[in-house]
């Protein structure tokens, strides 16, 4: 009997939190950002800084797309695909920039980057780091893009 009170009680008080206001419990659906569509503006990190747009397909939690990186100093674009997911305003990604996806006398190349962004409004803010099979590793990034 005891037992059968202990656990009534349980049930009370987990019912209790879940209709309060203000409070959203595990089981509220989250409303993810929506991304799809073009982006562009500026990057940097330790490579050097430039232009970065995405195209982005976007299907719900997931989404993929085309970027393109153009360091202004060096004068060398990298072309190439991200993926990614987006949990409410939160975004991870991956950019791949294949062999050929640098111009010359890069073509040889490949990079790649993950990070974290965050969706507001008409702008994607975020942090990059990854690999670049032809430099130092890539650290430090940081982009701001605007819709376009």
């Amino acid at each position: 009997m005891r037992e059968a009170r202990a656990l009534a009680l349980s049930l009370a008080v987990a019912a209790a939190g879940c209709g309060r206001s203000g409070d959203r419990s595990p089981m509220s659906p989250t409303t993810d950002a929506a991304i799809g569509g073009e982006w562009s503006g500026t990057a940097s990190d330790s490579s050097g800084s430039g232009q970065m747009t995405w195209s982005i397909v976007q299907s719900g939690g997931s989404f993929s797309g085309t970027f393109t990186a153009a360091d202004s100093v060096a004068q060398v674009t990298g072309r190439g695909t991200l993926s990614g997911t987006v949990t409410g305003a939160s975004v991870r990604f991956t950019l791949v920039v294949p062999a050929g996806g640098f111009d010359e006398p890069y073509g040889d190349c490949q990079a790649t980057a993950s990070g974290e962004a965050t969706a507001s409004g008409s702008s994607l803010t975020g942090t990059y780091s990854g690999t670049n099979s032809c430099s130092a590793p890539i650290a430090s990034g940081r982009f701001t893009l605007s819709r376009q």
